[in-house]
């Protein structure tokens, strides 16, 4: 599932193509991807202005005045742009067209994405949206926060961290990898971590994700960014899916574990 990093190098890479420009025309190929998709979905979007690009959590915001087109890649879910002359490919279920002659096509093969219109933003009004914890890279997000959501907790702290009602956007991946940059053990029950566990843990849950963004994130199953390019930080994986190679500070085994039905990749010497 594309997380946090792979989301934003999408929103980042289509809003040279989308920005100030109008959709004249809108296909919708399925009735259903997760949810149905609203029937005037199309006819809402044409003629309409894109005067921004966001993201929220998982979700991209396709915005103008007076309506907001969300995007939810779910599992399988990518988005690339296209020239008319391109053919469409298996598994595009959603398009629309440019005043640029440029084309946005969604691809879902697993149809687990979503797709949803608005008159207001869904930051305020959606239930998927309203309320979702604060951003990883936001100053929202800090020691103190991280150290209160802790207290009382007997999850294990890998869970806590991939709760979007506690912070949103960190999957298995980055949660992972931020657990073995700050040395605490994926399995460490939240409330036993210090102020200092928590300092560390928000550092490098921060540093992990800019410089995933700045590799274009990380390009494992089918993500691809939307020109087609594969992002590359998976080549700076510690921990995640090195199950049995030498941890490259202590040479020791990297281990693997069940979290929570989820799989958990750490260093027994390095994390504790």
């Amino acid at each position: 599932m594309p997380e946090l990093p792979e989301v934003q190098t999408t929103a980042d890479g289509i809003k040279p193509y989308l920005l100030h420009k109008k959709i004249t025309a809108c296909s919708v190929s399925v009735k259903k991807l997760r949810w149905e998709l609203q029937k005037d979905l199309a006819k809402k979007i044409i003629n309409v202005k894109i005067l921004e690009i966001t993201r929220r959590a998982k979700y991209i915001i396709i915005s103008g005045k007076n309506f907001y087109l969300t995007i939810h890649l779910g599992m399988t879910g990518t988005l690339r742009i296209a020239s008319k002359k391109d053919p469409r490919m298996k598994h595009d279920h959603f398009e629309i067209q440019l005043s640029s002659n440029k084309i946005l096509r969604f691809n879902d093969p697993r149809k687990f994405g979503m797709i949803f219109y608005s008159l207001e933003s869904p930051i305020l009004s959606h239930r998927l949206l309203i309320n979702l914890g604060p951003e990883p890279l936001g100053k929202y997000f800090n020691k103190e926060y991280l150290f209160s959501k802790t207290r009382n907790r007997n999850i294990a702290i890998k869970s806590l961290l991939m709760n979007a009602n506690i912070v949103v956007g960190i999957g298995n991946i980055y949660a992972s990898e931020s657990l073995f940059l700050s040395g605490i053990k994926p399995s460490k029950v939240s409330k036993k971590l210090t102020k200092k566990n928590c300092s560390d843990l928000v550092n490098s849950i921060k540093e992990v994700l800019k410089e995933a963004i700045k590799k274009g994130g990380s390009s494992i199953n089918d993500y691809i960014s939307v020109d087609g390019k594969s992002g590359y930080f998976q080549f700076d994986f510690k921990v995640y899916g090195r199950t049995s190679q030498p941890c490259h500070i202590c040479q020791s085994d990297i281990l693997q574990v069940k979290i929570n039905q989820r799989s958990s990749f750490y260093c027994k010497n390095c994390q504790k």
